[in-house]
């Protein structure tokens, strides 16, 4: 039996992947949702494109016509947020809640949502299970924890099996180079080591983050696109890696592996150690998805190698 699939966002960084991960299964048929109208990408071949503007109910209605499963992905970026908080307000929350509104009407199945760890303040520090206190301290996290709050009413009444899934930081290659995600740390730090040679962070880096390769990411998805509804229990859920790992860490990682990849090691610039500079340390709990029989890897170096490699092909001179 197929499942036909509406994927918002379909031509982002992680929509991107995402389309070319599920156009190999021959049992889903993939619907891709973008703003303005769009070919077939290549990277999803067996894919069908629709319009759907989170602004505009009618497309929206068009959009999840006869679609069992959606996977809302498309929401304004941490930048885009806080240039214009108002539009973020009106795309990543009122958007979400006209996309749940209509899924509903509909006969969608289930609604997975791609949160954010941020919901629970900045810096993140500490142990953070899902039980942990949500502090949004900007505009990206507070308007992504108030689109959970409409999945998560949506659930909790039996309309939609409604999945929130909040996700630590994310990274790998894109399948577009002209997709805005080149602002992230691990992104950033391997296209600088592509067109500089040379890694600069902007802090002195003994903060800790969680990285996630975007593998993990997508093989979360499918996990809990498939998974049983007697397991999905309140339907929210961290996604992190097991260990956390400082800036720094993470850039001499880089590093190291531009020596094998682009053949040198870019040497890194860092920021002197002021007096408010202070090791941060995480400890990012993703036990309740993984108690479900999801296997999170965490192969840093396949993703970082994909990313460089990509960089080196769309960058490099």
């Amino acid at each position: 039996m197929s499942n036909s699939v509406l994927l918002t966002g379909g031509f982002g960084n992680i929509g991107g992947r995402l389309a070319a991960h599920l156009s190999n299964s021959k049992d889903i048929e993939l619907r891709l949702g973008s703003r303005s109208i769009r070919p077939i990408p290549q990277w999803a071949p067996l894919a069908t494109t629709t319009q759907l503007d989170l602004l505009d109910v009618s497309s929206i209605e068009s959009a999840v016509s006869g679609i069992d499963t959606i996977i809302h992905l498309a929401a304004l970026n941490d930048i885009e947020c806080a240039s214009d908080p108002i539009l973020a307000h009106e795309v990543n929350v009122v958007g979400t809640r006209s996309l749940v509104d209509c899924a509903t009407r509909a006969g969608v199945n289930r609604f997975i949502y791609l949160s954010t760890a941020q919901v629970y303040g900045y810096p993140l520090e500490g142990r953070i299970d899902e039980s942990h206190p949500t502090m949004p301290a900007h505009t990206y996290a507070a308007t992504h924890l108030a689109a959970e709050k409409v999945v998560a009413e949506s659930h909790e009444s039996d309309q939609i099996i409604g999945l929130r899934i909040r996700s630590a930081n994310g990274f790998g290659a894109p399948m577009d180079p002209q997709v805005k995600i080149w602002q992230i740390l691990v992104n950033d730090l391997c296209r600088q080591a592509v067109e500089k040679r040379h890694l600069t962070l902007k802090t002195y880096g003994d903060q800790e983050r969680n990285f996630l390769p975007l593998t993990d990411v997508l093989n979360a998805i499918v996990h809990l696109m498939r998974l049983e509804k007697n397991r999905v229990g309140p339907g929210l859920f961290n996604l992190g890696a097991d260990k956390s790992h400082s800036i720094w860490e993470m850039a001499n990682r880089i590093a190291g592996r531009a020596e094998q990849i682009l053949g040198f090691r870019p040497p890194i610039t860092r920021p002197q150690k002021t007096d408010e500079s202070r090791p941060i340390r995480l400890d990012y709990r993703s036990d309740k998805i993984k108690n479900t029989g999801l296997t999170i890897n965490a192969l840093f170096d396949n993703e970082i190698d994909g990313l460089l490699m990509f960089c080196k092909r769309e960058f490099g001179q």
